[in-house]
């Protein structure tokens, strides 16, 4: 049975992750990584294929699916970091976000020949510092027309980045 990976349906997420595993761009090992974790995800929980992939909660599903697994489950933090990379990515593909492929990028890009600084190719931007606590604080470049979409991506790559403890 064809499956429409257009749906936006678990069915949909876990057919556009085959083929996701099949382009280039993507290490096909990551990929196949985190079909098997929406997969099992969506099996233990006994989840219709059919159940919209934007209608999930994804940190309450793998609350559910890490209760599921019991007390000696140690890869809840590798589950929760697959779904929440791969719903991203499906999500953003569904947008037809341009850069949805950066969302996951499993495979280093070639670098690109540095341009000049002075280049009237660099978008103005500013510096924003964020205190993480009493003892660290991170600054960041940001474009002055930072938009939603770029804002979004940037959530999304912190949020892949979440260690729990």
């Amino acid at each position: 049975m064809d499956v429409d990976i257009r749906s936006g349906t678990i069915a949909g997420l876990l057919g556009f992750l085959d083929r996701c595993a099949e382009d280039k761009d993507f290490n096909r090992v990551t990929v196949q990584s985190m079909r098997s974790g929406a997969n099992s995800v969506a099996t233990l929980l006994s989840l219709p294929l059919d159940t919209q992939v934007a209608a999930l909660d994804i940190e309450q599903l793998m609350d559910h699916f890490q209760a599921a697994k019991g007390p000696a489950f140690r890869s809840a933090a590798t589950y929760r970091t697959r779904l929440r990379v791969a719903s991203q990515l499906y999500l953003a593909w569904l947008e037809g976000d341009p850069e949805w492929k950066s969302i996951a990028r499993t495979r280093p890009r070639t670098a690109a020949p540095p341009m000049p600084a002075d280049s009237a190719l660099t978008p103005p931007t500013r510096i924003v510092e964020f205190p993480v606590d009493a003892h660290l604080s991170i600054k960041l470049e940001l474009p002055l027309s930072l938009n939603q979409q770029t804002a979004q991506r940037l959530h999304s790559l912190i949020n892949s980045l979440v260690v729990d403890s």
